[in-house]
């Protein structure tokens, strides 16, 4: 009979020491934990019983303890010797402490053993547990995407429970803050756009923010962009496959390698000259989209096209334009035939397998000649066999793809999640898993890949497992990683923060927990505008639409991009106008984004889609969506400037700045230093330190100004 490892481990909690099966053990402590704990050791009880374990904490006068397949146990700490009862108590819990949850434990320690056999096969040591300021400055940035406020980080390291570790992985991964995050990774990933197709792609990013809002497994939402069908203002799901409307090809290539990691680019127009995929199984895979249209092609514009074309005086050059938007909104949408149409390319020239014009019938790729004995690859057999026409492949194609005994797709996303948590992927680059065994640890990310499935494809339950880890919470890796040579994780990379972090970092040390109160909601007013629905479209109806459409691009909310000469001036004069139309009562008011210096202090996630150029966003290396996984965290001289001399850093310099005005609170001048290192670095500062700026304080510093020099380290902007 099969028990689930959760329920193993909560009958373990059950069990004294003494009713453990575990030999008497001889040999002398501290063990070598198969995790690295410095904790491990021989425990031993009052009846003479033996066990080797890492202590993990005391509470409520029991101690836990973890043995080395996971298991933890929860023991009365006077059934322990007198020596082992005075050693625990002496004892500080490393790492994650005591877990709030059994079965998590033991799935924590089977990774953090996994990593140690690679390290140990390597010859190489884990790193040393990171401090608690460590730890929560990063677990914050990882899971919420922005720093801790002085208060959060207060509250952590002040904690005197051993379990606050686990605690605060809880609170951040159920909190807004995580779902912000994610949808910037995955808006970089899909490239997700406010504008394109000429059209707005509102409906999308509020239905793939509201699948991470509502944990929605992995495999579904990517099943429901795989299958959605539609227009794009009823159904945000439609936006992925219409990001490239009429180029099926392209849309497939950036599919596999997302999804998949299948890397197949190359064979979208020839054979592949470094992997084993062919042209032609290229436009197999194709053909699982061969009866799917975006363009519109089967049914031309309808007659919305052929009311406009002799509107143009009638109108006027402006809102004929105008009327041209409404007609690409109502067109961009999905529908199936009952024919595949795809055929091998004019320019075809592999002759063996079949000639230019041929019709190509759609079948699957393989990485393995088992692969074929797997489920997902004998229902799309059985399905292609019994259907009757071709407006079912999409929903084959997409069952096959997302199926949890695919050999790919819980592997793609785990590696995708371990290089969020620990900047570089098991397998990099991570859009290329063609071969697993070519990783860093291909013990390790096949193990990964399974978790995926056993949590169901939970995308916060698996980021939830990974930061319990000992690994995820061991000291950064400060040396540059060798180009070229597999890495090992004695601990996360040094990495300098996304964009995204960095600016909603910004935006927590100028208002604080405030940084999630406002949502940004376009869709449905947008839609509610845009869509002409089914009715025969009049003259009457076409000048309401156009006026409605005026008053929405008036709003701040949907206003295009300043472009061309004078953009920036223009910028910063329509953020002035919102900043006088946003509310500065003291009763608050959601609706509207608090604004501070000409900036809009929202998240990154609740702001244009791309920002504009000249943005904090974009000069931190915001992507500009035009290719999948774009962002970039180099350094540039531009940064610089603008953390010098730009408009955030006159903002977090200001007395109005949250992290400034609570230092000025502050009675004494060690307390303001305090009080601004906990804001920007979640740590007091050092001896050292608070002499050097004891002497700057009485040479004239303020606190706008050491925040100023604070926003400008290089501590800063990294992810220790």
């Amino acid at each position: 009979m099969k028990t689930s490892i959760s329920g193993l481990l909560l009958l373990s909690l059950t069990l004294s020491l003494g009713a453990a099966e575990t030999p008497p053990i001889a040999s002398s402590t501290p063990l070598l934990a198969p995790d690295g704990n410095a904790n491990f050791r021989t425990w031993t009880n009052t009846t003479g019983k033996k066990v080797e374990a890492s202590f993990r904490g005391i509470e409520s006068g029991n101690i836990f303890l973890q043995t080395r397949d996971g298991y933890v146990y929860r023991l009365a700490l006077d059934t322990l010797i007198p020596e082992d009862q005075k050693l625990a108590q002496s004892l500080k819990p490393e790492g994650l402490g005591i877990p709030k949850d059994p079965g998590l434990a033991q799935a924590a320690a089977i990774i953090d053993k996994g990593v140690l056999m690679g390290l140990t096969k390597a010859g190489q040591k884990p790193n040393p547990l990171a401090s608690d300021e460590q730890f929560i400055r990063r677990v914050y940035l990882d899971l919420a995407g922005r720093i801790p406020t002085r208060e959060e980080a207060l509250a952590f390291i002040n904690d005197t429970s051993s379990s606050k570790r686990a605690s605060v992985i809880d609170t951040l991964i159920n909190d807004d803050g995580f779902t912000s995050r994610m949808y910037n990774y995955m808006s970089d990933m899909l490239r997700v756009t406010d504008d394109a197709q000429k059209s707005k792609f509102f409906t999308y990013q509020e239905w793939l923010k509201q699948q991470i809002a509502d944990n929605r497994p992995w495999n579904l939402v990517v099943r429901e962009m795989m299958t959605a069908d539609g227009k794009l203002l009823e159904n945000g799901a439609t936006g992925y496959l219409l990001r490239d409307r009429g180029m099926r090809l392209d849309n497939l290539s950036l599919t596999l390698s997302t999804f998949l990691g299948a890397n197949v680019a190359c064979a979208q127009c020839h054979d592949h000259p470094f992997a084993d995929w062919t042209q032609r199984q290229f436009y197999e895979m194709a053909a699982f989209f061969g009866a799917s249209d975006t363009y519109n092609n089967r049914k031309g514009g309808g007659a919305l096209g052929m009311n406009l074309r002799n509107l143009r005086e009638e109108l006027g050059q402006q809102a004929f334009a105008q009327a041209r938007r409404l007609m690409y909104a109502n067109q961009l949408k999905i529908a199936d035939g009952e024919k595949n149409d795809t055929t091998l390319p004019d320019d075809y020239k592999y002759v063996k397998d079949g000639k230019p014009g041929d019709a190509v019938a759609p079948k699957l790729i393989s990485w393995t000649k088992e692969d074929h004995r797997l489920r997902c690859y004998q229902n799309v057999e059985s399905a292609l066999k019994k259907a009757d026409d071709d407006s079912h492949l999409r929903e084959v194609f997409a069952d096959w793809m997302t199926s949890p005994d695919n050999p790919r797709f819980a592997m793609t996303i785990s590696n995708r999640l371990w290089k969020l948590a620990f900047g570089v992927g098991i397998k990099e680059p991570v859009t290329d898993l063609d071969d697993p065994n070519a990783s860093s640890n291909p013990a390790l990310i096949h193990h990964l890949a399974n978790e995926m499935v056993r949590l169901k494809f939970d995308l916060r339950a698996f980021m939830r497992l990974l930061c319990n880890t000992q690994t995820y919470q061991r000291e950064a890796v400060t040396a540059e990683l060798a180009m070229g040579q597999p890495f090992y994780f004695p601990g996360p990379i040094l990495r300098r923060m996304t964009a995204e972090q960095a600016w909603d970092s910004c935006v927590t040390l100028a208002i604080g927990d405030k940084v999630d109160h406002f949502k940004m909601k376009r869709a449905d007013t947008y839609a509610q505008v845009m869509n002409l629905g089914s009715a025969e479209l009049s003259m009457e109806v076409l000048k309401e639409k156009l006026d409605a459409m005026q008053n929405m691009r008036q709003s701040s909310m949907f206003g295009d991009a300043p472009k061309g000469k004078g953009a920036k001036k223009k910028g910063k004069r329509a953020a002035m106008m919102r900043e006088a139309s946003a509310t500065n009562n003291e009763e608050e008011d959601y609706s509207k984004p608090q604004m501070m210096g000409g900036l809009v202090l929202a998240r990154a996630s609740e702001l244009r889609q791309p920002e504009r150029e000249d943005h904090f966003l974009r000069m931190f290396g915001q992507s500009d969506r035009q290719i999948a996984d774009s962002n970039s965290e180099e350094g540039s001289v531009p940064q610089v400037l603008m953390l010098m001399n730009g408009e955030a850093q006159e903002v977090l310099s200001s007395r109005q700045a949250m992290a400034v005005s609570a230092a000025e609170k502050q009675e004494s001048a060690q307390g303001q230093v305090e009080s601004l290192y906990l804001s920007f670095f979640s740590r007091k500062p050092t001896a050292e330190e608070l002499k050097s700026i004891y002497e700057d304080i009485n040479n004239g510093l303020k606190p706008g100004d050491l925040a100023w020099v604070l926003f400008n380290s290089r501590e800063f902007v990294f992810v220790q």
